[in-house]
């Protein structure tokens, strides 16, 4: 066997999808670390032919990591790659993720033991690092600047190692906001939007921008699902890759959150209008993304825009206090909340009340869903931050897209 050396280049992990939360986790850390892991669901691009792939970076790899669990033990495809290594002389660091028999050829070979620990146990990274032959490294909350270094801000970017397909994320801490409309204050609230009320939220984070076509296009390549009506060819419209996906029914936004979320091993769905309106407006109530008074230069709304969408990003002074873009106008944005079944007044009123069934993701087709921040063919009135539109899930158009968020689920 040939003796470890520091990755030169990567790291391959090998294992059985059935552990992938225990092994992304610890992919992360190792990345935070330095360490150039490299891991299918996150490796491997739109398109790409999977075994293939993952061949290439098997035999091109500096080191193999084999997680090994019962379900490990048992797949055809992780005792397929540990043969290869064996078979290439590639140095081998086995972890023992859960209890089981572990492979003969591997008897001899030193383990990391994660039986007893989970995915953050910082004694059992460092057992990895040196396996590794790489110089330990102090974890990454040691490295930061202490907090008066930082300047302070309400953006926070959500950094997860995120894949070249998946959305920018930015956190909005936990905390209160004012959701809905004073009539006092905003002349242009609905009915639907009152009372205003305070919610408290939970910590989250939301897409900075809609869901693009090229961010779309990689999910269509990698299910077979079919693309929007408009795409020639199955492909974005030419020159639109940055711009949002639109033509999209609520069902194909739900598809492809659930597609990301397999794809990263993260909760990615469809925000709450709650979750979507704290974004759009911070915590005072505003009711644009920038302030309370009406300027058309600030989004892409039928008073100031071409037309047409616009590449996600091209409002930057549009931006809400969180640097989210495209809050107001651009596509109107599905959400994962219910109206009702009567178009005019909704079933679900506020204040809101997450527990009420609204965020029921089973609800029928009959049921119409919320949309948020109006479109490129609307005026001021409607891309507010507190309006609030209803569809029917199976309908789509051209000005209707979405982004996601990354949380728990209800």
């Amino acid at each position: 066997m040939t003796p470890q050396t520091s990755p030169a280049d990567h790291v391959f992990v090998c294992y059985a999808r059935k552990d992938q939360d225990f092994v992304l986790k610890l992919a992360r850390h190792l990345k935070e670390r330095g360490i150039p892991v490299w891991v299918d669901l996150w490796d491997i691009p739109p398109g790409a032919d999977w075994d293939l792939t993952i061949e290439d970076a098997l035999y091109g790899c500096a080191q193999f990591v084999i997680v090994l669990s019962p379900a490990a033990v048992a797949s055809p495809e992780v005792r397929g790659e540990l043969r290869a290594a064996l078979n290439e002389d590639k140095p081998i660091v086995p972890m023992l993720y859960q209890a089981c028999r572990i492979p003969r050829q591997l008897l001899l070979r030193q383990h990391v033991d994660f039986t007893a620990r989970g995915p953050d146990d910082e004694v059992a990274l460092a057992q990895v690092l040196r396996a590794l032959g790489v110089p330990e490294a102090p974890p990454p909350e040691l490295a930061r600047p202490e907090p008066s270094q930082v300047p302070p801000t309400e953006t926070t970017e959500v950094r997860l190692d995120r894949q070249p397909f998946e959305p920018e994320m930015v956190l909005i801490p936990a905390g209160e906001f004012l959701m809905g409309s004073d009539l006092e204050k905003d002349k242009g609230a609905s009915d639907g939007e009152q009372p205003q009320h305070t919610l408290h939220l939970p910590d989250y984070s939301l897409a900075k921008t809609p869901v693009t076509n090229d961010q779309y296009a990689a999910f269509v390549a990698g299910t077979g699902q079919d693309p929007p009506e408009h795409w020639e060819g199955g492909k974005p419209p030419s020159g639109k890759g940055d711009h949002p996906v639109v033509h999209v029914t609520w069902h194909d936004a739900v598809a492809y959150c659930r597609w990301l979320a397999e794809a990263t091993g993260k909760p990615y769905r469809l925000p709450s209008e709650a979750e979507w309106e704290k974004g759009a407006r911070g915590t005072d109530g505003r009711i644009y993304p920038w302030g309370d008074k009406w300027d058309s230069r600030r989004c892409n709304s039928k008073e100031g825009g071409p037309g047409d969408t616009t590449p996600v990003g091209a409002y930057l002074d549009g931006a809400s206090s969180y640097g989210l873009l495209d809050m107001a106008g651009n596509v109107w944005e599905w959400t994962l909340s219910l109206w009702g079944k009567d178009w005019e007044r909704p079933d679900f009123e506020y204040p809101y009340k997450p527990e009420d069934g609204r965020e029921n993701l089973e609800a029928g087709d009959s049921i119409l869903r919320v949309l948020r921040g109006g479109s490129f063919l609307n005026s001021g009135r409607l891309v507010r931050c507190a309006r609030r539109y209803r569809l029917f899930p199976g309908y789509r158009f051209r000005s209707y897209g979405f982004r996601v968020v990354l949380a728990p689920g209800f």
